[in-house]
């Protein structure tokens, strides 16, 4: 009976460690091969708010906390329509800017606090000469290509529920850049132009997505601009991320045209803060026009020689003008 009773109580000791055993490895298991549970979420847009709706939208996902059984961020690119995705339930933020965009480049992605949008520096296009003027006239300012017409929208605290069979977010973009329309009068000779552009001085260079207004970095925006023989007359619309960096004040904003002639090359330097300042930051829309300049290219025409800031072969036409 001693013995038997030794060898039960053998058993049963055996018995327990190796469900304790088992219990362990099966807890540590599960912690290695659980996924998160996923939810069905259908993302929509709103319009409204938009002057052109975009084809293609970047969504990302910015889980708060480690309440997602997640890590790091999700990205999904949608459609401008309704998009069904499943994600792990938990909460969010959300960022989102559309993705059809050819000149703007996106960075930052790791923090909704760092993504952001800039453009590249200027190509003069087969011109060598041309960034030594730019650098003249902007002091040595970097002069970035105009934006694309983005749109972008972040929403705050977001549930993803399991609960839900179907969740629905809407989403609601508005203009991520600010519309600025030139219209230039009393320009003659444009008759003989092959090409014209022109540039603003000391507006935003870099816009971040997740917030309405905050922009920084200091820059000149080369834009392309059309000249009407006819009625004497440039126009031009083009975008820019912001009238200036949100942190800097109020700056003097200079707006230069520049002429392209079989016989030289011309341009035309103007003052344009008085306009620039009636905008607030958070206007989408910026109406940039002159009176008659009364000014005739023909009379400025250059007989030779390169657009080179080191010779006297290209014309300044500096015409004082209120706008």
């Amino acid at each position: 009976m001693i013995r038997n009773n030794a060898l039960t109580k053998t058993g049963l000791l055996m018995a327990a460690l190796t469900v304790m055993m088992t219990a362990c490895e099966y807890k540590g298991l599960d912690e290695l091969t659980a996924t998160p549970k996923m939810a069905t979420v259908r993302l929509s847009f709103d319009w409204s708010l938009v002057d052109s709706i975009p084809t293609e939208m970047r969504v990302i996902f910015y889980p708060m906390g480690d309440k997602t059984g997640t890590r790091g961020y999700t990205t999904f690119d949608v459609l401008n329509r309704d998009t069904v995705i499943d994600i792990p339930a938990g909460f969010y933020d959300l960022t989102a800017w559309n993705r059809d965009i050819e000149h703007v480049i996106t960075t930052g992605y790791s923090s909704q606090n760092s993504v952001n949008a800039t453009t590249g520096t200027y190509s003069p296009h087969g011109n060598y000469l041309m960034p030594k003027v730019l650098d003249s006239l902007f002091y040595g300012l970097p002069v970035l290509d105009y934006p694309d017409y983005m749109v972008h929208t972040h929403k705050m605290g977001v549930e993803i529920d399991l609960e839900k069979p179907e969740q629905r977010i809407t989403l609601i973009p508005d203009s991520m850049v600010v519309t600025v329309e030139m219209k230039l009068h009393g320009i003659k000779g444009l008759e003989r132009c092959k090409n014209v552009r022109a540039a603003i001085s000391n507006v935003a260079g870099r816009r971040y997505m997740s917030f309405d207004n905050l922009t920084e970095d200091v820059v000149a925006v080369m834009f392309d601009a059309e000249g009407h023989a006819e009625d004497s007359l440039v126009t031009a619309k083009f975008w820019i991320f912001g009238i200036e960096p949100t942190s800097s004040d109020r700056m003097t904003h200079d707006l230069i045209v520049f002429f392209w002639l079989d016989a030289g090359q011309i341009y035309i330097p103007l003052n344009i803060t008085k306009t620039m300042s009636a905008y607030r930051k958070d206007d989408k829309y910026v109406l940039i026009e002159s009176p008659d300049l009364g000014i005739n290219l023909n009379d400025y025409v250059i007989n030779s020689g390169a657009f080179d800031v080191d010779v006297d072969d290209w014309e300044n036409i500096n015409i004082p003008v209120e706008f």
